[in-house]
């Protein structure tokens, strides 16, 4: 009953909203994957490294999250939506700002490996 009287008005149901999204966040290996795959803050150019998920995670799960970094890649190649000419953001956010609210799993690291995969790819 207490859950449901937090809910009722707009105020609780955001803040129960981004808890659960910080929840999900931490318990989601899916950020730590992002990072070891691609080599974000460690290699200069991004690159594929399946082993460091193996490694890191075993072999079910790190092939698991390989293709789930694969599927999270493939959706930020789809076009952007309300591409401005006279924007100042560039492609790379415009790209990452679409892709997030529909990925609360994904953190400020995740993302910031994403953004730079993509950016790298747009060269």
């Amino acid at each position: 009953m207490a859950q449901v009287l937090a809910f009722q008005n707009r105020e609780g149901f955001h803040m129960g909203l981004r808890a659960l999204a910080y929840e999900q966040a931490m318990s989601d290996p899916i950020n730590e994957a992002l990072v070891l795959y691609t080599g974000f803050g460690t290699s200069p150019f991004p690159r594929a490294k399946t082993p460091h998920l193996v490694q890191r995670f075993g072999s079910a799960k790190g092939a698991e999250l390989k293709q789930r970094i694969l599927d999270l890649l493939e959706e930020l190649q789809q076009p952007v939506e309300a591409l401005e000419v006279r924007s100042r953001k560039s492609l790379t956010e415009r790209a990452i700002e679409q892709l997030q609210p529909r990925h609360p799993e994904l953190d400020d690291s995740g993302l910031k490996a994403l953004a730079w995969t993509y950016s790298f790819g747009l060269r």
